[in-house]
């Protein structure tokens, strides 16, 4: 009887930690997102320190990981929009 319920009790405990687990998918999608957008701005802002090359890359991880055109007024604009619509 104890050893079925430590199986039942494992079993509840697991399922619940894949629960957490998926719940926090899209909080790291997000913040990734907000990375990103910072690391561009940071770029946007010092384009001294920066080459074309570094700059061009960004936008397309940008725009990779939001299906974004690769252009630099898409990523912008979708970075304006993304910290205008956070809370």
């Amino acid at each position: 009887m104890s050893n079925s319920l430590n199986k039942a009790f494992t079993g509840v405990i697991a399922l619940a930690l894949i629960v957490i687990a998926v719940g926090r998918i899209p909080f790291s999608r997000e913040k990734e997102l907000s990375n990103l957008c910072r690391e561009y701005y940071t770029m946007y802002l010092n384009q001294n320190d920066y080459s074309l090359k570094e700059k061009n890359t960004k936008i397309k991880v940008i725009a990779n990981k939001t299906g974004l055109k690769a252009e630099t007024n898409n990523v912008g604009n979708f970075c304006n929009s993304f910290y205008f619509n956070q809370r």
